[in-house]
């Protein structure tokens, strides 16, 4: 109550009684109000106000993305504009302000970064101010003697408590805490626990990837019985999509619906916004490549002892609305100047931009699995959409302005010129390719395993899983009503053969990671492969014969329904 109302209901209640109200009653009620606005002013500032600005899957974009934004291309991101945006936060709320992100912000990088094994990547993150991070699936891409190195350059902690070797230590610390000017965040950090199963053989050593929950359950109780006022996790787990009523849906849902005792959980590794409350805890997730970052204000009441309010907000860092930081700016030129040589020479060209999913078929996979058929001269090829890390052109940006590209700053076109630095943007992880037979029953279970971790919502599929196969020489229906397993109802031949579930041999190609088991295909490792060359190159070649300028959907992968033919 404010203290002219609490004044005013003494008077009242005076002259309700017939009499004038007393000097004595009259100072007793300016006393009341005067402990009710202290009272008010005590309960105002016992509450204190953190802000942990976010981004996800961030993949060393160093250099801004080109999006189309009001029918027009704009910049969006890279290290130098997300520095001037993360610095304009910390201003708003001094010696309060976290700046985090949640895995991968190494690992499946542009050419600027990754041909400079990454140390671009973690040095930007140095200067952008990162106060924490943890390990995603592409931070291991290299194995952990990289990893490791990486980690050491960064100046802020690596997190993550769920990944523990033989003896049960982690690989990292599994959680840290900040004082924020008398506030205690604890951060917990969660790596995907796929990542096994993720990441080529051999690169996660013998390392074991525990379930997230009990790890944070354990964690967020023995920080709260240490004194933490907030706690946070960082977790490198996606959402698939949103429900209607906003919450996240796939491994990111089931993680939120099962956490306890933690204030808001940070995911990643899907590209999917997110901002929504489970249970008692905010979840936010944001797009990848620092195409937006989140902006989360945590309320914290010193007097209640406990977190009383949080909120997100999404914001999308233009690059032509804000100066970029100097510095920093000029550490990407000299980084862009040392790569450019090698990644500058036009390849080829192609009259409208080839987009890649996750959730169907599309045009830059055609391109990429009819390019291996047509090298090798085999009846199938298989391609997983997750290896396919950009769009074709990407958003590799050529010092070459005469060049033809969809960004700001170059000639216009179509058609749009592609050059070298395009195919390492898109194929960063340096896969092979390989030649192997498939049998019609292995190809049967290979397509059921592409689709079995999507789900239908409302009538679209949904899916963020790098699994979803790319193909060529092949068509195949899938009904997702059906539970995962018995989804596929047709496969065929290119030339309408249908191809039965049975020991059949075909000719395919794929690239290594697929063959070997990455992204759980293990039933193809048969013995019967046979190594080619990089994939990049493959593709390379189709594009110069002017294969680019062909690619489109052509109804090779559809989404059938219970009883439709």
């Amino acid at each position: 109550m404010s203290r002219d109302r609490t004044r005013a209901s003494l008077v009242v209640a005076a002259r309700a009684s017939g009499r004038r109200a007393p000097a004595a009653l009259l100072a007793l009620a300016a006393l009341v109000a005067a402990a009710c606005a202290s009272g008010g002013d005590a309960a105002r500032e016992s509450v204190r106000r953190v802000t942990i600005v976010a981004i996800s899957d961030w993949h060393g974009q160093v250099e801004p993305v080109t999006v189309t934004a009001g029918g027009r291309p704009r910049p969006v991101g890279g290290a130098a504009a997300l520095k001037a945006y993360f610095d304009r936060e910390r201003a708003r709320n001094p010696g309060r302000t976290l700046v985090v992100t949640a895995g991968d912000a190494f690992g499946a990088t542009p050419p600027v970064s990754s041909f400079l094994d990454d140390v671009p990547a973690v040095e930007a993150m140095n200067l952008m101010g990162l106060d924490a991070d943890t390990l995603g699936n592409h931070n291991f891409d290299h194995g952990l003697d990289r990893l490791l190195k990486l980690v050491g350059l960064a100046r802020f902690p690596y997190v993550a408590a769920n990944v523990v070797g033989p003896d049960g230590a982690t690989l990292v610390p599994p959680t840290h805490v900040f004082d924020l000017r008398g506030v205690r965040v604890g951060v917990i950090g969660i790596a995907n626990p796929e990542t096994p199963d993720l990441v080529a053989a051999g690169r996660t050593g013998d390392l074991r990837f525990l379930p997230p929950a009990p790890v944070i359950h354990a964690h967020a109780s023995r920080l709260r019985r240490e004194g933490a006022d907030v706690v946070v996790v960082l977790a490198h787990v996606g959402a698939t999509g949103v429900g209607a009523d906003g919450a996240p849906l796939g491994r990111l849902g089931v993680l939120a619906r099962l956490v306890r005792g933690v204030d808001v959980l940070f995911g990643d590794h899907t590209d999917v916004t997110v901002n929504a409350r489970v249970g008692d805890t905010l979840v936010v997730e944001s797009r990848s490549r620092g195409l937006e970052y989140a902006v989360v204000e945590v309320e914290h009441d010193a007097r209640l002892g406990r977190v009383v309010g949080a909120r997100a907000t999404h914001r999308v860092p233009y690059a032509d609305e804000i100066a970029p930081d100097p510095a920093l700016a000029a550490m990407v030129d000299g980084w862009r100047a040392r790569v450019r040589p090698l990644f500058d020479r036009p390849i080829g060209a192609t009259d409208a931009p080839l987009r890649r999913s996750r959730r169907g078929e599309s045009a830059l996979g055609n391109l990429v699995a009819d390019a291996l058929r047509a090298a090798y001269g085999v009846q199938i090829a298989l391609v997983n959409s997750g290896g396919l890390r950009d769009d074709l052109p990407s958003a590799y940006q050529p010092a070459v302005t005469a060049l033809r590209r969809p960004a700001p700053g170059y000639a216009t076109g179509p058609p749009w010129d592609l050059v070298h630095g395009d195919l390492v943007t898109v194929f960063p992880f340096g896969n092979v390719a390989v030649t192997f037979t498939i049998t019609g029953r292995t190809l049967w279970a290979a397509l059921e395993h592409s689709v079995a971790a999507g789900a239908l919502v409302g009538d679209d599929f949904v899916n963020a899983s790098g699994r979803f196969l790319q193909v060529s020489g092949v068509t195949y229906r899938f009904d997702a009503s059906r539970p995962p397993g018995r989804r596929i109802v047709e496969v065929r031949l290119e030339d309408g053969a249908p191809v039965a579930p049975d020991e059949t041999e075909y000719s395919a190609a794929t690239v290594d990671f697929v063959y070997g088991g990455g992204d759980g295909f293990t039933m193809l490792h048969n013995g019967t492969a046979a190594t080619r060359e990089p994939l990049s190159d493959v593709v390379a070649r189709a594009v110069a014969a002017g294969a680019a300028g062909r690619a489109r959907v052509e109804g090779r992968v559809k989404l059938a329904r219970e009883g439709t033919p």
